[in-house]
């Protein structure tokens, strides 16, 4: 009997097979892992984003009563149709713009880290609409801020909404 040392090329090839299985598996797990965390972040980014522009409307409304006027002075153009805000700009009068058709896509600066309305900086995967809406006349509005954006070939969305109240009533 002629045994030789080493292997055979068909015990090379399936050798070869199975580390390629084994690869192949990790790696899909891999991918799977990436894509997983892409998602869950994108969908933290969306809950921070709605959430800063019902803080930002918050906020309009609590210096409006500071001062002693309306309490929906600076967020009358929102009522009722779907807006931007740009929290970057100066004035409250600057930063809320209503949306013809639909609303253009949030912009990142690069240096500030911000979300704008600014032609300048990049643009973003996210489009960020706010709708304002009187539930009590004088009294109560009902805020929706929904941000959607496209994670692959499926379209997301995250939408919050929150009850303000005119407290100087």
């Amino acid at each position: 009997m002629n045994m030789k040392n080493g292997f055979s090329l068909l015990e090379t090839l399936v050798a070869l097979g199975v580390l390629s299985l084994a690869l192949a598996g990790a790696l899909t797990l891999a991918s799977m892992g990436v894509r997983s965390a892409s998602s869950a972040y994108n969908q933290s980014l969306a809950f921070f984003l709605a959430s800063e522009s019902i803080e930002y409307i918050r906020n309009v409304r609590d210096s409006d009563i500071l001062i002693g006027g309306d309490w929906l002075a600076d967020l009358r153009n929102c009522l009722g149709v779907d807006c931007v805000i740009d929290a970057a700009k100066e004035s409250y009068s600057e930063a809320f713009s209503v949306c013809s058709g639909s609303c253009p896509v949030l912009r990142l600066n690069s240096s500030s880290g911000l979300y704008t309305q600014n032609a300048g900086d990049s643009a973003s995967i996210f489009t960020r609409a706010v709708r304002i809406e009187e539930v009590v006349a004088g009294r109560e509005v009902k805020i929706t801020s929904a941000v959607s954006w496209r994670q692959g070939s499926v379209n997301r969305s995250f939408v919050i909404e929150e009850r303000l109240f005119n407290l100087a009533f």
